[in-house]
């Protein structure tokens, strides 16, 4: 998984559309686009859409994780551990 959200951010960074100073309120505005857009594919689009609406919004979460310095696995980790217990 590290070698799939380090390749994703670092062509996200490469395209310009990430730096240094990408503020978590940026990230939020583009998960919100993403969800937006899923949103919309499920109304219309089709399956193949959908799909790749969905993969948006989880390659922009791991790109905000690995900006800020996250260990997103870890984190799923431990959410899985408190779902599991609940």
């Amino acid at each position: 998984m590290k070698k799939l959200i380090e390749e994703n951010y670092q062509s996200i960074v490469n395209r310009g559309l990430i730096s240094p100073h990408t503020s978590m309120d940026a990230f939020i505005m583009k998960i919100e686009e993403e969800v937006q857009e899923f949103i919309e594919a499920t109304q219309l689009g089709t399956l193949k859409e959908i799909k790749e609406e969905l993969a948006d919004i989880v390659l922009t979460c791991l790109n905000t994780a690995k900006h800020f310095g996250f260990d997103i696995e870890l984190e799923l980790n431990k959410k899985i551990e408190i779902n599991k217990n609940r």
